[in-house]
């Protein structure tokens, strides 16, 4: 079995990921400069937490080697609504605390290092195929301290696997949905299948509501699983790989199947015709479609759930968390 090290581990993805590393036997270091015990109470027994800064090269470097890692996935960010709050913060945590993983990876000849990008990055572009982005299309992202830090992220791990050699894999995220994050942009969404689970009231909100949106997101379990996936293959042919589900789906569809786990419920929303502000160069919320084929076609990669079993999925998680009898 391998030793991991997996940045932002009691994070939203990082805690689903944590769980399946030490489900499938592997040691597991969680390394998070404010962890969140709640996130990962479940496995809290079976994983070191390390509470350090990822920018802190030496320190990263000396808890790697005391725990003999072999294997990276690099979570830690700020997500794209801190980042705009705080731009320099997030041009040093997210570009820098990159470089923090990827050096210290090549000093210790680390086998593998997997990290996660954004389909941000895409922006509003002119793709190869009217209305649908792939790996090969050419990102144009907006200037927001997020999509440019994860551009610059995508370019440096580039670097690194073609100069020095490294087992080195992108995953530009469409985006992760479910439990463990309530804030933020698509924290947002996760609040409102929470407030529904529970029953509280419940609106939809406007940034996902646009009448021609594609999402391509993946639930957070199956994309913990993918990082696990992806970190387990020795060599890819790629380097880089769109993480979302086969299929798109849009606003609609999330409220069919809730009304399907939850019968008897109304839930407000309003459907747009155009995108809102925030969502106006976000691939998938805009509009434009986000090719996944490569991960599913050239990898093997299968998502454990459906749409409509991983709102059930979550219903019960967050009735349960919230002390409430399934229904």
């Amino acid at each position: 079995m391998g030793s991991f090290l997996v940045t932002g581990g009691t994070g939203q993805i990082g805690s689903f990921l944590c769980e399946e590393l030490v489900g499938a036997g592997h040691r597991v270091v969680c390394y998070d400069s404010k962890p969140n015990a709640d996130n990962i109470g479940r496995i809290a027994d079976r994983v070191t937490v390390e509470a350090a800064d990822v920018t802190d090269s030496s320190d990263l470097l000396q808890v790697m080697k005391r725990n003999s890692v072999d294997t990276v996935v690099h979570l830690a960010a700020m997500v794209l609504l801190d980042s705009m709050k705080r731009p320099a913060k997030a041009y040093q945590v997210n570009i820098m605390g990159t470089n923090s993983v990827l050096e210290a990876a090549r000093l210790l000849d680390v086998k593998k290092v997997v990290f996660a990008s954004s389909v941000s990055v895409y922006g509003s572009l002119a793709t190869r195929r009217v209305g649908v982005a792939d790996e090969g299309d050419t990102p144009n992202p907006p200037p927001d301290p997020y999509s440019t830090t994860k551009m610059a992220t995508e370019l440096m791990g580039r670097y690194y696997r073609e100069s020095y050699g490294m087992e080195v894999n992108c995953m530009r995220i469409t985006a992760a949905w479910g439990p463990g994050r309530y804030w933020g942009y698509t924290g947002q969404f996760n609040e409102f299948i929470r407030r529904a689970a529970v029953g509280e009231d419940a609106t939809f909100p406007a940034d996902f509501s646009y009448s021609q949106e594609k999402l391509r997101w993946m639930y957070v379990r199956d994309v913990g699983y993918c990082f696990a996936y992806v970190s387990g293959i020795p060599k890819t042919a790629g380097y880089l790989y769109n993480l979302g589900v086969d299929a798109p789906f849009n606003h609609n569809d999330v409220l069919r199947a809730l009304g399907e786990v939850i019968p008897g419920r109304r839930f407000e929303a309003k459907e747009i015709d155009s995108p809102t502000k925030v969502s106006a160069t976000i691939a998938g919320p805009n509009g434009l479609d986000v090719d996944c084929g490569k991960l599913h076609n050239e990898l093997g990669f299968r998502p454990r759930f459906g749409l409509k079993e991983a709102i059930a999925d979550m219903v019960a998680f967050e009735r349960a968390r919230a002390g409430k009898k399934p229904s």
